[in-house]
């Protein structure tokens, strides 16, 4: 089974963000910020899980973080801003994964946030990495 390995460097109001390495692949993600592992509010915990491809209702073709603790449909899909709503901020995610190629800033209704940008492109090249198998991701900190 392939492996990769998402090292996460930095979680604050504005969301966690983190390097998702995978083979020569390497990504940007964002997630929510880490809130207790409450559903559609929290990262996921830190550890390792099995993901696999899936067929979203809402977003199509993804990937599917399996067996997280506590919680469901966690997903890989395309997305840009995990900030905390309950502090005022958007968010694109309930608890997911958002892969980007590079880190910045968006501006949402007026107020600037961190994002992970070109999510589109980057989520295109992690599905072609995992070429429809399931691999291994294990989630760390820094």
């Amino acid at each position: 089974m392939r492996r990769a390995v998402l090292l996460r460097d930095e979680s604050t109001d504005h969301g966690t963000r983190g390097v998702l390495v995978a083979g020569t692949l390497e990504l940007e993600v964002m997630e929510p910020p880490w809130r207790d592992n409450r559903p559609n509010r929290s990262c996921i915990p830190a550890r390792k899980y099995t993901v696999r491809p899936h067929m979203s209702p809402r977003f199509g073709r993804v990937l599917l973080v399996a067996e997280v603790p506590g919680r469901s449909h966690i997903l890989v899909h395309k997305g840009n801003i995990g900030g905390d709503v309950e502090r005022g901020l958007h968010t694109h995610t309930l608890g997911c994964l958002l892969p980007g190629l590079r880190r910045g800033r968006l501006e949402v209704r007026g107020r600037p946030q961190r994002a992970v940008l070109n999510s589109a492109t980057a989520f295109r090249q992690l599905m072609t990495w995992a070429a429809g198998e399931p691999f291994e991701l294990e989630v760390t900190h820094a």
